[in-house]
């Protein structure tokens, strides 16, 4: 005969528990292990939940900073292009009343693509390409110069098409001209990505080795509203 607690016998406690070894109960039904598997799992959504915020954010910044960078462009070509076409007028005697002093449409259209597709384009592709193709900063210009070098070429051999194409089809789908798109993107596309890499390159270049870093930001965003005004331009 086995008595609880002698020769092997259970006490009514550990046989409620079995074998499994889940922790000492404490007073609220919960074992210790228990509670400590909750509050790593808890830290864990909560540590989920900011970096989804944080990207949310990024991705958020990254559109708005585009589209605003898109109007910037758009009305410095506009404002360009009327002045340049209002004096070829007058050179040659005739009546330049009749060009439009602002396309509302057209800027509506470089607003919306940033929003939309450049913006979110640029969000995903530069962690990318941050991520495949890291520059130290602190190591000597020859050695970080191969990774920012395939930065400068993967953005215009692969981000520079994917973003002139489809500026171009875009433009034509809001003109109502969906059956002018492929002989606008033969005809148009490889001259302004000929331009994106007369101007990004030697860009990229100064910011790589002239610019202090912490006015990279600043200079790179001047550059993309030139940039936007050179693709406004281009898409008309």
């Amino acid at each position: 005969m086995r008595v609880p607690g002698i020769n092997g016998g259970r006490l009514p406690w550990k046989r409620a528990l079995g074998t499994h070894r889940i922790g000492w109960i404490n007073p609220f039904g919960r074992s210790i292990g228990e509670t400590r598997i909750r509050a790593s799992s808890t830290a864990a959504g909560e540590a989920a939940a900011d970096a989804s915020a944080k990207w949310r954010a990024h991705m958020m910044k990254s559109m708005v900073t585009t589209a605003g960078l898109g109007m910037a462009g758009d009305a410095i070509a506009q404002l360009g292009g009327r002045r340049l076409k209002v004096k070829e007028l007058e050179r040659a005697g005739k009546d330049a009343s009749h060009v439009p002093h602002w396309d509302m449409k057209r800027f509506f259209k470089m607003a919306t693509f940033g929003f939309f597709y450049y913006g979110p384009l640029q969000g995903l592709w530069y962690p990318f390409l941050n991520s495949a193709l890291p520059v130290n900063n602190a190591l000597s210009v020859a050695r970080k110069f191969p990774n920012f070098a395939g930065k400068v070429l993967l953005n215009q051999l692969v981000l520079g098409p994917a973003v002139v194409s489809v500026v171009f089809a875009y433009t034509m789908l809001l003109d109502g001209k969906p059956e002018l798109i492929a002989s606008k993107i033969s005809k148009d596309m490889l001259p302004t990505l000929q331009t994106g890499w007369k101007f990004w390159i030697p860009a990229s270049m100064i910011n790589f080795t002239v610019v202090p870093l912490h006015h990279q930001v600043l200079y790179m965003s001047t550059c993309g509203v030139v940039w936007n005004a050179i693709l406004s331009a281009a898409s008309g």
